[in-house]
């Protein structure tokens, strides 16, 4: 089930978002990428998209397995919990993220994807535009920058 994010979320948010950049772009990015790329997060990070209703999780049971962040004209995050990827999660978050997305009339849905999800984002009918280099912490990390075209 995908439901608006609330406040009592962030903590599982946060827990997630974790966990799965270590897991998922290990290979893609260096171990020293990763930490400062981490490095000062925390739960209350969440709550402004929150309560913006900008944020969105899917939930089995009561348990938090994915989230995702979503503005008009940009997706800003989809994250699932490592232990259910490939299993279709990813773009059920992405469906509802590219519906708020295309609020206020967008035609093109922008996001920055990390190296390890573009191929996933591809899949999903986004095309790489170019790349760029973006600063978390002060560690420079290369990303993908894509756009979905709105039929």
């Amino acid at each position: 089930m995908i439901r608006k994010a609330a406040k009592k979320d962030a903590e599982g948010m946060h827990e997630l978002h974790m966990r799965a950049v270590k897991v998922a772009c290990k290979g893609f990015y260096t171990d020293e990428q990763i930490k400062g790329w981490l490095a000062k997060r925390s739960a209350e990070g969440y709550l402004e998209g929150i309560e913006n209703d900008e944020m969105f999780v899917e939930e089995i049971e009561g348990k938090v397995l994915g989230f995702g962040h979503a503005v008009p004209g940009q997706i800003l995050a989809v994250f699932v919990d490592p232990k259910f990827h490939g299993k279709g999660f990813g773009k059920s978050l992405l469906k509802v993220g590219l519906e708020m997305a295309k609020k206020e009339n967008h035609r093109m849905i922008k996001v920055e994807a990390s190296l390890n999800a573009a191929a996933f984002y591809q899949k999903c009918g986004f095309i790489e535009t170019s790349k760029s280099m973006v600063d978390r912490n002060g560690q420079k990390l290369p990303v993908v920058l894509m756009e979905y075209s709105v039929a």
